[in-house]
């Protein structure tokens, strides 16, 4: 029996997040996996992210406090052992440092993906990834080409494995348009960009804003997530005078109907690596435009898809004008992203390696 911890730090509502739930939700039989959150605990997480509380048999977390505390790796390692965990399974630098310590003296399977190479030009975060990297005991994944490049040259280390990110086609799926804005209490007219993740500064909302006030009225946004960002967003809503064209859905619990409600997915993010809600929309079947950062180029259908630089408002208005105006093929769109992005291909690679 194949135990697996997958070790991030912390479980609010964001993609990376998503993604080892998944890792959950469709283990093969023999493979029981756990979630350790470096930070939080069960009561916040699931208050924030309802959906949670299906998989609370399966999350430990340790409440880290802030900075750099050693005996968050000591519970980390009580728990490996507890456990009887046969494979840790960390995601980003945070978990990469503490799966380290905590494994000193122990013989398991370590793997470590890295699912983007922007922070990688931090010398100081690069210096330690690199220093932590050193041990062949660890299987580097990335998770798309571009990433794999980016760690050979910022590292030195070519990753052992490229794993693409999953989502689950059976779910992200074409649907009706009209039942989705009414299940939203969205209106049925007009044409509906749409925008999902946290709002934070790298996720590039207010590039969006500005590019949404020089588009026509009946060009709406819809935007699906929260964060710190969201009070500033709204004020800068206001004073461009589009607030009354932005519907801000907050956290929202089917995202399936957040994509076939709108006519475009747009992602105009400073920062990304190969983000989920950028598979998620094309498996709805909807047209992106996105900047072209990261592993976005990777994985946009090139028929249906415009890439523009991040911090470009009028070059971002002009792709979504085009884009919109385009007849589109919503299967081929989706075809595309089911034939090498589906989480059942994603989790049994991942599975594969921790044997």
């Amino acid at each position: 029996m194949v135990r697996t911890l997958q070790i991030v730090q912390h479980l609010r509502p964001g993609g990376l997040e998503k993604l080892v739930l998944n890792l959950v939700r469709f283990a093969s039989p023999h493979h029981h996996v756990y979630i350790a959150s470096l930070e939080g605990n069960l009561s916040a997480a699931i208050k924030a992210w309802p959906e949670l509380a299906m998989f609370k048999d399966k999350l430990i977390f340790l409440n880290k406090p802030q900075g750099v505390h050693l005996k968050t790796a000591y519970q980390l390692r009580k728990v490996i052992q507890e456990f009887n965990i046969t494979t840790i399974h960390s995601h980003h630098l945070g978990p990469l440092l503490y799966s380290r310590l905590a494994l000193i003296g122990l013989n398991r399977t370590h793997i470590h993906t890295e699912h983007d190479s922007w922070h990688l030009q931090d010398p100081k975060q690069k210096n330690m990834t690199r220093w932590l990297l050193k041990s062949k005991n660890i299987a580097l994944v990335a998770d798309a080409p571009s990433v794999a490049k980016d760690l050979q040259q910022l590292l030195g280390r070519a990753a052992n494995h490229i794993i693409y990110n999953g989502i689950d086609c059976h779910f992200f799926c074409i649907g009706d348009q009209t039942q989705a804005r009414h299940y939203l209490n969205l209106p049925q007219d007009g044409t509906f960009i749409g925008s999902a993740g946290r709002l934070v500064s790298e996720k590039g909302i207010d590039t969006m804003i500005h590019a949404l006030s020089s588009l026509p009225a009946q060009y709406q946004l819809v935007v699906a997530g929260d964060g710190y960002e969201s009070l500033n967003l709204k004020q800068l809503a206001r004073q461009l005078g589009v607030a009354k064209r932005i519907h801000w859905l907050g956290y929202c619990e089917d995202m399936r109907y957040f994509y076939r409600a709108i006519n475009v997915f747009c992602m105009p993010s400073r920062h990304e690596g190969l983000p989920l809600a950028l598979l998620e929309a094309q498996a709805s079947g909807k047209p992106i435009v996105a900047t072209r950062i990261g592993a976005i180029p990777d994985f946009t259908y090139p028929d249906s898809s415009q890439l523009v630089l991040p911090d470009d408002p009028k070059q971002l208005s002009q792709a979504l004008q085009h884009v919109i105006t385009q007849n589109i093929c919503e299967h081929k769109i989706a075809q595309f992203i089911q034939q090498f992005a589906d989480v059942r291909t994603m989790t049994a690679a991942y599975e594969a390696l921790g044997r």
